[in-house]
């Protein structure tokens, strides 16, 4: 298999196992536009795919700011891993939140992935 098909194909299976875990998975950039988001973040925020893309994190929970214990300025500045956990009120429930910061090629903070995992 050539490496760009490959990798289409690692991506695919990427995609596939993303969707199916449970967990809520964000990327998004360090202004909190997203990139992407797995199913469970979609059923989450009650949302289609095409309604996250481009759009603030912090706008699909029905705010007009960044939450104020967003781990994502942590995480872009200090270039490390930021854990805390949290309530979204959109959801009614309580998550653990990992905000890890994703370096581009320059060594800079490009995204940030967030995982949220409910506290049962």
């Amino acid at each position: 298999m050539e490496s760009e098909s490959l990798s289409d194909y690692c991506e695919v299976i990427l995609n596939i196992v993303m969707d199916v875990v449970e967990d809520i998975i964000i990327i998004h950039d360090s202004e909190h536009t997203v990139v992407w988001m797995n199913k469970a973040g979609l059923r989450a925020c009650d949302k289609q795919i095409d309604d996250v893309l481009g759009k603030r994190c912090y706008a699909l929970m029905g705010r007009t700011s960044p939450c104020e214990d967003c781990g994502t300025p942590s995480a872009s500045k200090q270039n490390s891993v930021h854990k805390f956990n949290k309530f979204i009120p959109k959801t009614g429930k309580y998550y653990e939140c990992t905000s890890t910061p994703v370096e581009g090629p320059d060594g800079n903070v490009t995204m940030v992935v967030q995982h949220l995992r409910l506290i049962e």
